[in-house]
């Protein structure tokens, strides 16, 4: 992104948090603005959407930092913003949200902010964000989720925390989106169990926690946790048959028995859903 880019939008972001208009819009409203010009200013919009949103979101989450805004209500509507803004241009696709991610974890540990907030913030936003264009939630999720941990190990922060959160951010999104519960949490842990073994981490720790975030999460929005966790476990299963080996191994072991209380079982979950 151009110096001067990044500057203009810094100011406008900050007059955003600073005014008196409810921030959620505000945030949305003027990171899809920006988007939108600086992609229609590009001789090649896919090319320029990669790197533009990385950018954008690491400026504004440093930028909300400066002056002290919760960087969580920031990552979540930026997310949101920059995918509307994406969209409106042409055709978002799962780098778009891949990129967005990294910017966003990637301006959070150069602030020394929380990852782990943060992503579980960018899992709700990239299923918000999607929820009227032709990405599915499950593909958002499955995308916002492999980016998360390889992002969260370049920066070294703790990758099971991260993905703990990261579960719990995907179905606290795709609750507030009406979207297909049990596809997304499948997906959600899919990827993060496919981005730590690519990432070169312990897979099946993050398999673990991915498990115990979508047994947490469930409890809090009324749904089964039985069949929550049933669901992220077919996900972990899927990336253990993928990955293969001692990893794979070592993945199904962790999905297996009793977790936070609940059995775990792989199987079709939520079978009514449709």
């Amino acid at each position: 992104m151009e110096k001067h880019i990044g500057e203009t939008m810094k100011n406008s972001f900050i007059e955003v948090l600073k005014g008196t208009r409810e921030v959620a819009t505000g945030i949305v409203d003027m990171v899809s603005a920006a988007t939108v010009k600086a992609l229609k200013d590009a001789q090649d919009v896919q090319a320029a959407a990669g790197s533009f949103v990385a950018d954008a979101m690491s400026i504004m989450i440093k930028a909300a930092g400066e002056i002290g805004t919760d960087i969580t209500t920031v990552t979540k509507n930026a997310m949101v913003g920059v995918i509307k803004g994406a969209h409106e241009v042409g055709s978002v696709t799962t780098d778009v949200i891949r990129h967005t991610v990294q910017g966003a974890v990637k301006g959070t540990a150069e602030i020394g902010g929380d990852i782990a907030s943060v992503a579980k913030s960018a899992l709700v936003g990239a299923i918000k964000g999607t929820r009227d264009i032709a990405v599915s939630s499950e593909d958002a999720a499955s995308e916002a989720a492999r980016s998360l941990i390889r992002a969260v190990s370049e920066v070294g922060s703790d990758i099971g925390i991260a993905a703990q959160n990261a579960v719990k951010g995907a179905i606290g999104g795709v609750a507030e989106a009406s979207g297909r519960m049990a596809a997304v949490i499948k997906d959600t842990s899919k990827g993060l169990i496919l981005g730590a073994s690519e990432a070169g981490e312990d897979a099946a720790t993050v398999a673990k926690k991915t498990i115990v975030g979508t047994i947490e999460a469930a409890k809090e929005i009324g749904v089964s946790a039985e069949e929550a966790a049933s669901a992220a476990a077919k996900g972990a299963v899927e990336a253990a048959e993928i990955i293969g080996g001692e990893t794979g191994s070592a993945i199904h072991k962790a999905v297996t028995g009793t977790i936070s209380g609940i059995k775990i079982i792989v199987k079709e979950p939520f079978k009514k859903e449709k």
